[in-house]
């Protein structure tokens, strides 16, 4: 029987709570009970999408096989793409209560600044670039956001084995009192780096795993710096290495340094040379406070991803589909998008309204996100940690140059996560009127967040209007438009679908049948999404631009909304 570890885990800063396991009644069916979407793994990635799958009305099952939440800050920055994701989960207030954000840092090379890094942002961006909170207290929001939206969540239940067939997936589970089976339309990986679920279906990961090692550790320190990530080459206690410094909330810092070649991982997770190379960094950066280990973990960084992410009737999200560096912030973000990506198409595929082949494109949308992801991100982990003389000769070379020169100091910027373009997706569709765009959100894109009414600061952003559903927005005053548009969400919404028509005008009219009327007195939105003489733009549920186009077009929203959930047989 499995026994998860019950005694929780400790902390300054957070309370962990030991969830029971409870008894479900599918231990006492027979034949096993059949369930729509089953999700093995409750962290972030599988509690995000247990969260959006409920929203567009599929309640999943939950698999979870400890007994609580992660321990310590983990995956510690979320994006900003990341985080307009989580708002559409109802929990980006939660985790700004308790959060830090940022948008600047820097790299040092022999007591000098030789990198500063500055991510732009605007009064049209509700979030800030980076905000950092630990993993620990993101899932413990998740976890009160699952349950309080229907998801079956089984903490202490580990999956055991697991057949696939043409028509579903049979899983055994086992749990502190013994072993069941049920069984799932649709299964979807969420179980991490050391998944499960990929060990039994007996796949391999294409890329490159490096050999360099990393200490993660946090530590408590009353510090007052302000937040931001902070690179060090080579500092003097630790010759030839590098060292990266992140504030996290509730007092805790985070200290990544590199393992030194020849080390063994026993010595590098000694809890003296630990407490010893820590102290040496605090030393070198002038800081006396005391301090204590919070927390710490030993990290490789790795550039790789399957070849696929749907097997049969089973779907990868999130570590167990790729294992990408930490360095640019792109593990859980990656995983994040992932989860919106695949809920809606999920949701399609399990009610009857969409073809299977929807969740080919999400394979492909994004196999094609993480190999990029591999390439650009390998290049971050080359220069942080290089892996032959040649890449230390290149680094030493770019590292001398900066210290005296502007031009090869962008080679030491980390090239940070940023949202994925589907532009060269089946399901971004380009218009006859797609060249009369000057700006805005092209086919594939996310949609450009945007405030209402710069001049009113109660108005909020555009992105408050978008729901788990297909979004069409109308902007200006074309009559045609709007009632090609009308007509069309009405037809659809008689087959079943949910959308949302939304208006985007200067003047206060309120069009007939308008689900919301976003007032726009300046244009300033319109301005933005290349709206200015009227246009029409479908957005998936995902948040990115399926197609759009202006007056004269001959597309029709019903038309572009069926073509989508026919999606195109995937052609890898």
């Amino acid at each position: 029987m499995h026994q998860p570890k019950l005694q929780p885990q400790s902390s300054s800063y957070f309370r962990y709570e030991i969830y029971p396991f409870e008894r479900p009644a599918d231990m006492d069916a027979a034949p096993p009970r059949r369930h729509p979407v089953v999700i093995i793994g409750a962290g972030p990635i599988g509690m995000v999408l247990a969260i959006q799958l409920a929203a567009h009305g599929v309640k999943p099952v939950l698999i979870e096989s400890e007994a609580q939440v992660s321990g310590g800050s983990r995956a510690l920055a979320l994006t900003r793409r990341s985080m307009e994701i989580v708002e559409q989960c109802g929990v980006a207030p939660q985790f700004l209560e308790q959060a830090i954000v940022w948008n600047k840092g820097h790299s040092f090379y022999r007591n000098r600044v030789v990198h500063e890094l500055d991510i732009p942002f605007s009064e049209d961006d509700k979030f800030a670039p980076m905000t950092n909170l630990g993993q620990c207290v993101m899932e413990k929001v998740l976890v009160d956001r699952a349950r309080q939206v229907g998801v079956d969540l089984r903490f202490q239940t580990r999956l055991q084995d697991m057949s696939v067939g043409d028509d579903g997936v049979t899983l055994t589970l086992d749990t502190p009192q013994g072993e069941y089976r049920l069984q799932a339309d649709w299964l979807v990986a969420c179980d991490g780096a050391r998944s499960t679920v990929r060990r039994l279906q007996n796949l391999r990961f294409e890329g490159r795993s490096y050999e360099t090692r990393f200490v993660i550790s946090d530590f408590n320190i009353d510090l007052d710096e302000p937040p931001g990530r902070r690179c060090y080459f080579e500092p003097p206690w630790l010759p030839g290495q590098s060292v990266l410094m992140h504030k996290a909330p509730a007092g805790v810092w985070r200290l990544d340094y590199q393992v030194p070649e020849g080390m063994s991982d026993e010595q590098a997770l000694d809890p003296q040379r630990i407490h010893d190379n820590i102290q040496a960094h605090l030393d070198y950066i002038g800081v006396q406070q005391p301090w204590q280990v919070e927390w710490t973990t030993l990290y490789k960084p790795n550039a790789l991803t399957l070849a696929r992410y749907r097997h049969g009737r089973v779907l990868y999200c999130g570590d167990a589909a790729h294992l990408l560096p930490v360095f640019g912030v792109r593990g859980m973000n990656t995983g994040v998008q992932d989860s919106i990506n695949l809920a809606w198409k999920l949701t399609a595929v399990a009610q009857g309204r969409g073809a299977q082949s929807l969740l080919d494109s999400y394979s492909d949308e994004r196999v094609a996100d993480a190999r990029h992801i591999c390439v650009d991100a390998g290049r971050s982990t080359r220069m942080m940690a290089p892996p032959t003389r040649g890449f230390r000769i290149m680094q030493q070379a770019v590292l001398s140059l900066s210290l005296d020169h502007e031009f090869p100091r962008g080679l030491l910027h980390w090239r940070t996560s940023h949202p994925i373009d589907y532009a060269d997706s089946p399901l971004s569709f380009v218009d006859a009127t797609e060249a009369n765009f000057e700006r805005g959100p092209r086919p594939g894109a996310p949609a450009r967040n945007a405030r209402l009414d710069p001049a009113d600061a109660g108005k909020g952003w555009l992105l408050d209007a978008f729901e788990p559903m297909f979004q069409v927005f109308v902007f200006g005053h074309d009559e045609a438009l709007w009632r090609a548009a009308h007509e069309d969400v009405l037809a659809l919404r008689r087959r079943g679908l949910r959308l949302k028509l939304v208006a985007v005008r200067s003047d206060a009219a309120q069009p007939a049948g308008a689900d919301l009327v976003l007032h726009d007195p300046q244009a300033h939105v319109q301005a933005l999404w290349g709206a200015r003489d009227g246009a029409v733009y479908v957005v998936r549920p995902d948040q990115h631009v399926c197609t759009r186009w202006q007056a004269g077009s001959a597309s029709r929203v019903a038309a572009v909304i069926e073509r989508l959930l026919a999606a195109a047989p995937s052609q890898a």
